[in-house]
């Protein structure tokens, strides 16, 4: 693998990657969703405007501070996608508000990738959350169904605070129409608000005096039932059920069958102020909306815990069998030249195959397998099996990813030494991409290990470059050949100007230390031209080719330089 650029001079140090982030209101973030774990690059707590993120270790945590009704959330585009997971993952983008405390509110946006599970929902994501330039007072904002949601949570605020004192319940139901959407197709906007209008007259009819309600968004309906314990709002649901479901609507286009999804929650047991009420009504509604048959839910918080689910037909600890059946397979995804497209090399992605033979993606195996601790065995697996390919096939060029915990076992450099032996071209054609994460564990240890592999003769690469753990100090010591940029930064070049400059300097960056550059997650040509033109040398994602199995063909190999 020769022609790397060689490295110019360390001497002057350019901007430092975290500081520009926290001033364009950039912070990334990894969540396993199986789990239920957050986990927040270094200057997050910063840019939201927080002492620090330990009161929000997990996703269910941190959407306590969003907005109720302010938008889209994270977990409803990531949750709520229908799209399906190649391999690759699947883009997401969300909007909405957080309140990070009472006297401050602010936009964001929220875009990523998440990767599915066995089953195909999603498993694992990370993105970036931008803080809106427009961090301005809420009100400027504020549209005619923010405004509803505002005046109703302001009409229904001493009824919350009276629920605690007196212990006279009040139920808060948030209330969609099911399927409006393909309603919509079919009815078009005429018929579908015919839907909407003869739906909120039967719901009236059926509905106390002293209760009160507003439509805060186009399918968003909230109802504050007074005096309304917890064992009541089943029968109060059932009620507002029949009533809107029982006899079809007739519309300009036909009858329709329209049927209500309620999620529900109660004060004071649920909460204590009514934004976080209406919240977590919202929230039982989403998971109204996931559940089959399921038109009701209300709170309760263990049915926001997501439960680990089994790798396969395993529970998500049985690693060592795994292992020893061998399950654990790797597929390859190409990394090309920026300029000629031409196959570069190939990274090898984790695979497990179940008892029936399918294959399982990262997504579902990764995260099961980090709580289980046994990474590094997993990680020692795929090196035997990238080691053997490369045998097989002198002709490609393969990198593999390890985690922090595999760098820092006593047997990983033994092992890889093991599985070169004294194949000086397999090592000239391994890469080994650590994440950006081992520059906080431990630098020095990081660096010290990192030159024992490159003495080995293997490459070097930094993956999620940018995300704002590496500092220039620590980048400028560790002897990488290339850097990942992470592609949180790179699906939304085309549109973010903010996300242009940044990019632009962390390949001015690359360059200042005579660093080879992969941008990864790169989807159109749009995105492709600009890299190129900037001086990126690699690119990998869609439109670069999606990975295939070890074994399947992967086109010529070019020379990398």
């Amino acid at each position: 693998m020769s022609g790397f650029p060689q490295p110019r001079t360390r001497d002057d140090a350019p901007p430092d990657p975290r500081g520009i982030l926290t001033s364009i209101g950039v912070a990334v973030y990894n969540w396993d969703i199986l789990g239920d774990r957050l986990t927040w690059a270094p200057n997050a707590a910063e840019v939201i405007g927080l002492k620090d993120l330990s009161a929000f270790p997990t996703g269910r945590d941190f959407a306590n501070i969003v907005e109720p009704g302010s938008g889209t959330t994270r977990g409803e585009a990531i949750l709520g996608s229908s799209l399906t997971d190649d391999g690759s993952g699947v883009s997401y983008c969300a909007r909405y508000a957080l309140r990070p405390t009472p006297q401050r509110l602010v936009l964001v946006e929220d875009t990523g990738r998440w990767y599915a599970g066995a089953d195909g929902r999603p498993a694992v994501a990370h993105g970036m959350l931008r803080i809106s330039a427009a961090d301005a007072p809420w009100h400027t904002h504020e549209g005619p169904g923010q405004r509803e949601r505002t005046a109703f949570l302001r009409q229904i605020g001493p009824e919350v605070i009276e629920a605690s004192r007196s212990k006279r319940p009040l139920t808060l139901f948030v209330m969609a129409i099911e399927n409006l959407s393909r309603l919509n197709d079919e009815l078009g906007f005429e018929g579908t608000d015919q839907v909407v209008q003869e739906v909120l007259s039967r719901m009236r009819v059926v509905m106390r005096r002293r209760d009160g309600s507003t439509r805060y968004a186009g399918n968003r309906f909230a109802l504050a039932l007074r005096a309304c314990p917890p064992d009541q709002a089943r029968i109060a649901a059932d009620r507002l059920e029949k009533a809107v479901s029982a006899v079809p609507i007739i519309t300009s286009q036909g009858p329709v069958t329209a049927r209500l999804l309620i999620g529900a929650a109660t004060a004071p047991d649920h909460a204590l102020e009514p934004a976080l009420l209406l919240r977590r009504a919202e929230q039982s509604l989403a998971v109204a909306k996931r559940r089959t048959g399921a038109s009701f839910v209300h709170y309760d918080p263990e049915i926001f815990r997501s439960t680990e689910r089994p790798v396969g037909a395993e529970g998500a600890m049985d690693v060592i069998g795994l292992l020893n059946a061998r399950r654990i397979v790797f597929a390859r995804q190409p990394i090309v030249h920026a300029g000629t497209r031409e196959l570069a090399f190939s990274e090898a992605l984790l695979r497990v195959t179940d008892q029936d033979g399918r294959l399982l993606t990262a997504g579902d195996v990764v995260p099961a397998m980090e709580r289980s601790g046994l990474v590094p065995l997993v990680d020692m697996r795929i090196l035997e099996l990238v080691t053997a390919h490369l045998a097989e096939h002198p002709e490609e060029r393969l990198s593999l990813n390890i985690s922090p915990l595999t760098l820092e076992s006593p047997d990983w450099l033994a092992t890889l030494a093991a599985q070169i032996g004294r194949r000086s071209d397999i090592a000239a054609r391994l890469i080994v991409e650590v994440t950006e994460t081992v520059a906080i564990r431990d630098p020095e240890m990081a660096r010290r290990k990192l030159e024992a592999m490159k003495a080995l003769g293997v490459r070097l690469a930094i993956d999620d470059f940018g995300a704002g753990h590496t500092s220039f100090k620590h980048l400028r010591n560790f002897p990488v050949d290339i850097v990942k940029i992470d592609g949180a930064f790179i699906q939304n070049l085309a549109r973010s100007p903010s996300d242009r400059f940044f990019v632009q300097t962390l390949i001015e960056l690359a360059h200042h230390l005579g660093l080879a550059i992969v941008a990864e997650w790169v989807e159109d040509e749009e995105t492709a031209g600009l890299l190129a033109s900037w001086g990126v040398d690699y690119l990998q994602g869609d439109l670069c080719g999606l990975p295939h199995m070890a074994g399947a063909s992967a086109g010529p190999v070019a020379e990398v330089a």
